[in-house]
């Protein structure tokens, strides 16, 4: 994988590791919900709060800053939007509350494993048809994994054309359309792949 640090579990034996997945899962979508919704009050708290866990567990927020890049220009373009449709302030804090869901979306990422996320999404499913359930636990475990997928195969393709100098050469349209189809090709090839494994273990 390209990248190591950002939305990749990271094994270890804190705090936050311990705990059960169920009650993570609970408490991530809790303060998701309150991080997009809640009074600004509420967000500079749950700042802090985020702030502090990292800290805990020894994960460097300057680290997530670095391999979020990406991300980053996504809450450049958001602020620019937002603020010429509702203003600075509004756009602001909107910025706000999605970087704040990058970072609890990281930590929730970094200390619980694939396998405990579906443990934990088929519990809270547990009155649904047995079978039902752990299709359902599945598939958002697996949606779960896409997007550090994907930021993994865009860090491959980019780490790629940066060793072969295509930027010295080529114009801005052909680096992007290089760019946009080498990453489909990847992408259909890890999703034929996926869908087949599937298929061999009776998900039809």
């Amino acid at each position: 994988m390209a990248s190591s640090v950002i939305f990749h579990h990271v094994p270890g034996t804190s705090f936050l590791h311990r705990i059960d997945p169920r009650w993570k899962l609970a408490a991530y979508l809790s303060v998701s919900f309150l991080t997009m919704v809640g009074p600004s009050l509420y967000l500079v708290i749950l700042a802090l709060l985020i702030i502090a866990l990292h800290v805990g567990i020894r994960l460097n927020p300057l680290s997530i800053l670095k391999e979020a890049r990406p991300l980053w220009v996504l809450a450049f373009f958001l602020l620019i939007s937002r603020t010429l449709f509702i203003g600075f302030e509004s756009g602001a804090l909107e910025t706000a509350r999605f970087t704040c869901l990058i970072f609890w979306t990281h930590l929730f990422l970094a200390v619980t494993s694939n396998g405990e996320i579906r443990k934990a999404i088929e519990f809270l499913l547990r009155r649904l048809p047995k079978k039902k359930g752990k299709r359902i636990g599945l598939a958002l475990s697996i949606t779960l994994l896409l997007f550090p997928l994907f930021l993994d195969i865009s860090r491959e393709i980019l780490d790629a054309m940066a060793l072969r100098r295509f930027g010295s050469r080529r114009s801005f349209q052909f680096l992007t359309q290089r760019f946009l189809l080498t990453f489909l090709r990847k992408a259909l090839r890890m999703a034929s792949s996926l869908s087949q494994a599937l298929e061999i273990r009776g998900f039809q």
